[in-house]
């Protein structure tokens, strides 16, 4: 059973959606909020103090979700942009060095790779297979490691790391966690208070769009400051020459941020919470399941973990006609997503049953 209609999202009639780890289905309760933006945004400055109030709101909705506190929370253009305003807030010296798995997200390891300008000794941490090690991420760190960065859930091949055994690895060296849990808010539980920054993209499974959270943990690292200030992050009424940021995460929004999206996400996150991470959790993760033992029985080879703790969302085979096989499944309205040399199947709060015996009895013709 469904832990929610499939009728309350736009364009899944007739649809199999396995692809929101690219792209989700919006709500069609999204088609108010568009129209709540629109109507406040007619309003004057009273409209433009609304989009401000509808921010704060989510910033709280948040905060909630990801076991952090209101005012530890930033909105960004994107995930990208906040691991950026990561690595830039660092004082760099030669000799330092940082932490990387291998098979990570681009954004990471590039952000991280540009740090090689200032003489710091990148560590690409290789897989054991197609599995990442959260030992090995540890003991490739040693009292020059600065920063570690990591996905909570790999995009290539839907793994799933343990972030609390990460952090605990971490604590005695003061080397700061950075977790990238984009795909993973809004599937798994997120706890942002186990890393020193969280970020995440809101338009894959948090059912928003183009744009990003970050989640500064001030306990864990209250001295962070990233480089640049805007109107909005400083402290107003200060002179140009002499001024200070923000006590708290608005200090990484140097101007306006996605008015719009808040008023999506305001819908999206109450519609999350009201399932409960937990049980959106243990469906997709049954769902994942079945989609693997499916690959198994066609001879695929699977990338993603058999252990449903060390899986999400994502289940995911290598082949090298990838984009061809999604292709093919579109033509029968099955959606998928296909990079990298394998095809990635996502579940949500909407995969039904027949979504993956569509799936699995297509792919018998076209692998």
């Amino acid at each position: 059973m469904l832990p929610v209609p499939k009728s309350d999202f736009i364009g899944l009639e007739g649809t199999a959606h396995l692809a929101t780890g690219g792209e989700p289905p919006l709500l069609k309760a999204h088609r108010d909020a568009f129209e709540r933006f629109a109507a406040d945004k007619s309003q004057g400055f009273d409209g433009y103090s609304a989009h401000w109030d509808m921010v704060d709101q989510v910033r709280e909705k948040f905060a909630k979700l990801l076991s952090a506190e209101a005012g530890d929370i930033a909105l960004t253009a994107n995930a990208s942009e906040g691991i950026a305003r990561v690595t830039g807030s660092m004082d760099w010296k030669a000799g330092e060095s940082v932490v990387v798995a291998e098979k990570d997200y681009a954004s990471g390891r590039y952000a991280l790779g540009e740090l090689s300008r200032y003489g710091v000794e990148i560590r690409l941490v290789p897989s054991r297979g197609w599995e990442i090690s959260e030992t090995d991420l540890v003991d490739a760190c040693d009292d020059t490691t600065k920063l570690v960065y990591v996905a909570q859930v790999n995009a290539l091949t839907g793994q799933h790391l343990d972030i609390h055994a990460l952090s605990a690895g971490l604590e005695a060296s003061g080397t700061a966690l950075l977790v990238d849990s984009s795909h993973a808010f809004g599937a798994v539980p997120v706890d942002a208070s186990q890393a020193d920054f969280t970020v995440s993209a809101n338009y894959k499974f948090t059912l928003g769009i183009h744009d990003g959270v970050f989640a500064w943990n001030r306990r864990r690292r209250p001295d962070f400051t990233p480089r640049g200030v805007g109107w909005w992050s400083a402290v107003p009424g200060q002179s140009p020459d002499r001024f200070e940021r923000k006590p708290d995460a608005k200090r990484l929004e140097f101007g306006n941020v996605g008015h719009l999206s808040a008023y999506l996400l305001d819908v999206s996150l109450d519609y999350l919470d009201a399932v409960g991470i937990n049980t959106i959790a243990t469906h997709v993760r049954r769902q994942t399941g079945r989609l693997i033992d499916g690959y198994r029985a066609l001879g695929l080879e699977v990338i993603t973990p058999d252990d449903p703790q060390r899986r999400a969302a994502n289940a995911c085979f290598a082949h090298p006609d990838n984009v061809r096989i999604m292709q093919d499944l579109a033509q029968q309205n099955i959606l998928v997503w296909a990079d990298n040399g394998r095809v990635r199947a996502s579940c949500h709060l909407f995969t039904s049953d027949n979504d993956i015996d569509r799936c699995l009895d297509a792919l018998k013709n076209c692998v």
